[in-house]
C-alpha cells in the first residue's frame, strides 16, 4: 500500500507541476574525507563507519539545499569513499548490491529487502526527507555465474562504478553504470551499455559519469533519445591545462549540446580535482574553482530545457580555407603531447589562421596588453594517445603560452594573464555538429568563465563582439572525432595526464602527505 500511495503521490505532483518552466538545481562539490588506512581490507563495519562521514556531510548539504527549495541536488563521482589505486579485493566490503529500479524498491520505507544495503538506506530517506530529486555516485555490486556468463569476472560478480537517482519519495528510479573507466581496476566494465534516462516535472535528465562524457556512447547516444534536455554529471576530474580543465570543458558540453549540465567534482586541489558548476545552454549559472581545499554547494535557477541541439538535422557549414593562405611563421609545440600546429599572434589586430591534416582554423581579433605576453594560435587534428583509450580530436585554439619560448605554448601550467581581448571571431573546417566552444578567462591566478552575455557560439563561429570578463587564457572550438574511434590501448610513457578522472601514483602520495587533514 506504501508504495501505492507513493505513485499516486508522484503521479499528482507531475500533474499539478506539468508545466513548470523553472527549476532550482543544487551541485555539491565535496572534500572527501579519506581513511587513515585506505587500501586496506576493512570489514563491513569499518567501511560503513569510513563512508558515513562522507555521507553526514551530503545530510547537512542536502538539508541546507532543501531549505532553499531546490528540486535537484547532484554529489560527486567518488564522494563517499576515494577510488583510486585500490584493489578489487580492497573495495568489496564499501560497495552494495543495488537492484534494478524497475523492483520499485524504497530503502527508507523497506530497508529490510535486501541484505547489506545500509548506505543505500540513508540516501534513500535523505531524499525523502529534504523532498529532492538526489544524484549520488556509488558502487554496485551485482552476482554473475561464471559458469554461463563468459564475462563473469572469477570472483562471481560484478563490481560497478555506479550513479542512483531518488526520487523525492525516496525510491530508486534510475541507475547508470560507468562505460569509460579510468585507472578503476576495481570495477568492471559494464557487459551491456544501458543509456539511462529519468523523468521529473522539470524534464527528463540523462545520467552518465566522468570520463563517459568524451564518448559517444554513452554521452551522445543517450541525448538522441527523444526529449533529453538536461544531464546530471557526477565526477572525479583533474584539470588538464589548456583545453579539458572541469569547468572549461563541461561549460562547452554545456552550450555545444543546448542542455543544462550539472557537473559535481571532487575537491582535491592539490592535484588538481577541483572545479564544479551548474551550466545552461546559454552559459554557466553558477561555478567554483578553487585553489583552497574544501567543499562548496552551488544552487541555481535554471529554465526547463526539453529537447537538445544533437537532436536536431546537421547542416554542415560551407566554409573553406586556402591552405595558401595560411599565416607565416607556423611552428610546432605539443598540448597534451599532441602536436599542434600554431603561428605566433604578432600584432594587436588581425586576421590569422592556421591548418593541420584536414582541420583549417581562422581566427580573427583585437586585444589590449602587455607586451611581454605571447598568445598563437593553433590547430590539431589526429588522434589524441591517452594511455587508458585513446580518441580523436580536431582542434582550433588561441592560446596564452607560459613564456616567449614557442615550445612552452601548451604548457599545463599557464593560469595567469594580463591580456584582454576586446573582440574575437573563432571558426574551422570541421564536418561535425560535435563542436564544444571553450573561453577560458584569468583572474589573479584563478580559472574563470565568461558569461553567456559576452560571446555567442551558433553555426560552427565562436564570436565576441564587445571582448570578456577578464583577461584570456584561452579560446578553443574543441571536436570530438568520434567516427575515427579505435578503442585500441596505447602505451606513452610519456603521457601522465589525460586530464579526465585520473588516478596517478603522485596522487596517492599526495592522498597519504595530506590524510591527517582529511580525517574527523
Amino acid at each position: 500500500m506504501g508504495c501505492l500511495c507513493n505513485y499516486l503521490l508522484v503521479f499528482i505532483f507531475c500533474l499539478v507541476d506539468s508545466q513548470k518552466s523553472t527549476f532550482k538545481a543544487a551541485v555539491y562539490e565535496h572534500a572527501v574525507i579519506i581513511p587513515r588506512d585506505w587500501g586496506s581490507q576493512d570489514n563491513r563495519s569499518t567501511a560503513l563507519q569510513n563512508m558515513m562521514k562522507n555521507v553526514d556531510i551530503y545530510k547537512e548539504q542536502a538539508t541546507i539545499a532543501s531549505k532553499q527549495n531546490v528540486d535537484i541536488m547532484v554529489f560527486p563521482e567518488y564522494g563517499i569513499y576515494v577510488g583510486m589505486r585500490i584493489s578489487r579485493e580492497d573495495i568489496k566490503s564499501y560497495l552494495e548490491y543495488i537492484p534494478d529500479p524497475e523492483e520499485n524498491w524504497n530503502a527508507c520505507q523497506h530497508p529490510d529487502k535486501y541484505k547489506d544495503t545500509d548506505i543505500q538506506r540513508h540516501l534513500s530517506c535523505l531524499a525523502k526527507d529534504t523532498s529532492m530529486y538526489l544524484v549520488v555516485n556509488f558502487g554496485d555490486r551485482q552476482p554473475c555465474d561464471v559458469g554461463k556468463d563468459p564475462n563473469c569476472p572469477k570472483d562471481g560478480h560484478y563490481q560497478f562504478n555506479t550513479n542512483v537517482v531518488y526520487n523525492p519519495w525516496g525510491d530508486l528510479i534510475a541507475k547508470y553504470h560507468k562505460k569509460h573507466l579510468y585507472y578503476e581496476k576495481h570495477f568492471d566494465v559494464p557487459p551491456v551499455t544501458k543509456l539511462v534516462t529519468f523523468d521529473t516535472p522539470f524534464g527528463k535528465f540523462a545520467v552518465f559519469t566522468c570520463f563517459d562524457i568524451l564518448f559517444k556512447t554513452p554521452a551522445i547516444d543517450v541525448l538522441n533519445l527523444d526529449g533529453v534536455g538536461n544531464v546530471v554529471f557526477p565526477t572525479a576530474w583533474m584539470d588538464a591545462l589548456p583545453l579539458l580543465a572541469g569547468i572549461q570543458f563541461h561549460s562547452a558540453f554545456a552550450a555545444s549540446a543546448k542542455v543544462n549540465l550539472l557537473a559535481a567534482n571532487i575537491n582535491l586541489p592539490m592535484r588538481r580535482f577541483h572545479g564544479s558548476g551548474i551550466y545552461s545552454p546559454t552559459g554557466y549559472k553558477a561555478f567554483h574553482y578553487s585553489e583552497s581545499h574544501g567543499g562548496k554547494l552551488l544552487i541555481a535557477d535554471l529554465t526547463v530545457v526539453k529537447t537538445n541541439a544533437f537532436t536536431t538535422k546537421f547542416q554542415r557549414q560551407d566554409f573553406k580555407i586556402e591552405r595558401s593562405s595560411a599565416s607565416p611563421g607556423q611552428f610546432k609545440s605539443e598540448v597534451r603531447h599532441d602536436p599542434f600546429m600554431f603561428v605566433p599572434i604578432q600584432n594587436n589586430k588581425g586576421n590569422v589562421s592556421v591548418c593541420d591534416g584536414k582541420l583549417c582554423c581562422f581566427l580573427s581579433y583585437e586585444r589590449l596588453g602587455s607586451d611581454s605576453e605571447y598568445f598563437a594560435f593553433g590547430a590539431f587534428d589526429g588522434l589524441h594517445k591517452s594511455r587508458v583509450q585513446p580518441y580523436y580530436l580536431k582542434v582550433c585554439t588561441l592560446l596564452k603560452c607560459k613564456t616567449a619560448n614557442r615550445t612552452s605554448c601548451g604548457d599545463r601550467n599557464v593560469k595567469e594573464s594580463l591580456t584582454n581581448f576586446t573582440s574575437i571571431k573563432l571558426k574551422g573546417t570541421f564536418e561535425t555538429r560535435y563542436v564544444f566552444p571553450e573561453v577560458l578567462l584569468a583572474d589573479n591566478g584563478q580559472l574563470k568563465l565568461s558569461s553567456g552575455d559576452f560571446w555567442t557560439y551558433a553555426d560552427g563561429v565562436l564570436e565576441s563582439k564587445q571582448g570578456f570578463e577578464h583577461p584570456v587564457l584561452s579560446v578553443s572550438l574543441l571536436s570530438r572525432d568520434y567516427e575515427r574511434d579505435n578503442g585500441d590501448e596505447i602505451d606513452d610513457e610519456n603521457e601522465r595526464n589525460d586530464g579526465n578522472c585520473i588516478y596517478s601514483n603522485l596522487f596517492v602520495m599526495t592522498v597519504v602527505a595530506i590524510a591527517m587533514f582529511c580525517i574527523e
